[in-house]
């Protein structure tokens, strides 16, 4: 079985979803034996990265000096603006290849771009995450002004890009029953999950921590929330309590103001980022904005720690019809409540953290994800 994987971005060129998401398809394609050719983008001038699971990896400089050519282009077809962020040579990437028994391409903003230069073979599209119910989240929720003017206009081209890549696809995929939800007909949810470690550790000191990759605008957002209006209610009632932000590509902005809060630092990159859950009695999720699996959920859960998460987070953590146990609260004062409530209570906190673990181990098990997808992308290929 031979398979074409395009991506917007090539695994182990940056920390995003698309690209974990990536890494469990090509996880999933492993179990059935099949020879896949990634094409992604990457960064201009960088070496093409090995991919493990890729017999053939293709990359697609990503020239942003281009960047204003490529939005003008978005914006004449009709396209989502986001495209832009991921045009590039993509003809020259895939001339030669195939032929190809199966043809997989993430997220619906990539879709338009690389349609018409796809193999004649079964279509699997994976949005990952519903962008335009995100989008038209983002137009009501994000604190700037001009962000939420931005996403109104973005939000119908990503819902057209959506429809369009449903119409000749075998199989449609996406990461949540919710994003399920709000997607064309017929689209199926297998999670990410996680990857399964050893027990860890019950006795842990009165630390939460925030994870995530910070230059994605929602974390963003969420962890400048938990800094300033979160985590002084918090130090007022546990003065011990240590706060740790931790996650990639954190901007200058995010780095003074945890420096600047008493009792909190950041950590940016996280260089084990099990190793930094394992150490927290607690992680907060404040994030409010966004869609897709909330990986930062499943890795809390499977390393132990006790999470509180807003309603929105936490309607997206559920697998196979059971909702994570997590506690949830709404807006700062409730969210401080909880997180001193569990750094208080250590029985409590770790009590939660077993249940969480449980669930992981039960529902989210990476391996046992990738063998679901694996069954569904084995029927796509034969055109059932």
């Amino acid at each position: 079985m031979n398979v074409l994987v395009v991506v917007p971005r090539l695994p182990g060129t940056g920390h995003t979803g698309d690209r974990v998401r990536t890494e469990l398809h090509l996880e999933a394609l492993a179990t059935l034996g099949a020879r896949v050719t990634l094409v992604g983008g990457m960064p201009s001038g960088a070496p093409v990265p090995s991919v493990p699971g890729a017999a053939e990896v293709r990359g697609v400089p990503m020239r942003t000096a281009l960047l204003p050519f490529f939005l003008a282009k978005a914006a004449l077809r009709g396209w989502p603006l986001q495209s832009a962020l991921c045009d590039g040579p993509w003809e020259e990437a895939v001339a030669g290849l195939g032929p190809f028994d199966l043809a997989i391409v993430l997220l619906a903003r990539l879709h338009p771009r690389v349609a018409p230069l796809l193999p004649d073979a079964p279509l699997v599209v994976d949005y990952v995450d519903a962008l335009s119910e995100a989008a038209r989240q983002n137009a009501e929720r994000d604190p700037a002004l001009w962000r939420r003017l931005y996403w109104r206009l973005e939000a119908p081209r990503l819902a057209r890009a959506e429809r369009e890549a449903a119409r000749t696809a075998a199989l449609l995929l996406a990461t949540t029953p919710f994003d399920a939800g709000a997607l064309p007909e017929g689209t199926a949810a297998i999670a990410i999950g996680a990857h399964l470690g050893p027990p860890p550790p019950r006795e842990r000191p009165p630390v939460v921590v925030f994870t995530g990759r910070m230059g994605y605008r929602p974390n963003a957002v969420a962890a400048e929330l938990l800094l300033r209006e979160i985590w002084p209610g918090v130090r007022a009632r546990v003065p011990r309590a240590e706060l740790v932000v931790g996650g990639a590509d954190a901007p200058r902005s995010l780095r003074r103001l945890a420096s600047a809060t008493v009792g909190a630092r950041l950590v940016s990159p996280v260089s084990d980022m099990r190793a930094l859950l394992s150490e927290a009695r607690v992680a907060a999720v404040p994030v409010d904005m966004g869609t897709g699996t909330p990986i930062k959920v499943y890795e809390a859960l499977e390393a132990g720690c006790a999470v509180v998460a807003t309603p929105a987070a936490a309607s997206r953590a559920v697998l196979d019809g059971v909702a994570a146990p997590v506690r949830t609260a709404d807006g700062p004062a409730a969210f401080a409540r909880e997180l001193a409530a569990l750094l208080s209570d250590e029985g409590a906190a770790a009590a939660l953290g077993d249940r969480g673990r449980a669930f992981v181990v039960a529902h989210a098990d990476r391996r046992v994800l990738g063998l679901r997808l694996a069954g569904l992308l084995c029927g796509a290929g034969k055109g059932s």
